[in-house]
């Protein structure tokens, strides 16, 4: 029998979501910004466009770290469905019910094992992509908040982005 804690279960979930949260590019289509809101967002265009471009990073370093589970899960000899029907299971304590037998148990353990031995690694280099454009994670985090929660920021960010 194969028995996992609870915490190495959410981190191999990371196939779904690997780090901080990605941040699309979308356009919003309810009522316009202002100039006036434009120009009251509290991020100077130069952390603006240090955001943007540790963003790009991050979400590249996060797919490639979702590759990497990925990998993980197939060497395994599992799909990633199978691998998240068995996560879901162990989360239920039904692991034992939807497992086919002892080996998939242990292939699955495997992964978990090494999902969270990669995970670790795979934070670091998205905060060091963070660091190395100029933002502390502090103002990145801060940054992305605004941008998910305050439309004036998107469109600043989406603004920027056109200029490029």
């Amino acid at each position: 029998m194969v028995l996992l804690k609870k915490g190495t279960i959410a981190a191999a979930f990371v196939v779904a979501s690997v780090f901080a949260g990605q941040v699309a590019f979308a356009q919003d289509a309810t009522e316009p910004i202002t100039q006036e809101q434009l120009d009251a967002v509290e991020f100077s265009d130069d952390e603006l466009q240090k955001f943007i471009k540790a963003n790009t990073a991050a979400v590249e370093l996060q797919k490639e770290g979702r590759d990497a589970v990925v990998t993980a899960i197939e060497e395994a000899g599992l799909t990633t469905d199978r691998f998240n029907e068995l996560a879901q299971a162990n989360r239920q304590k039904k692991l034992d019910e939807v497992a086919k037998d002892d080996k998939e148990k242990e292939a699955f353990a495997t992964v978990v094992k090494n999902v969270v031995k990669l995970q670790p690694e795979n934070k670091q280099k998205v905060e060091k992509a963070i660091t190395d454009e100029g933002l502390s994670m502090e103002q990145y985090e801060k940054i992305n908040s605004a941008f998910q929660n305050d439309k004036a920021v998107r469109t600043k960010v989406q603004l920027l982005l056109q200029e490029q």
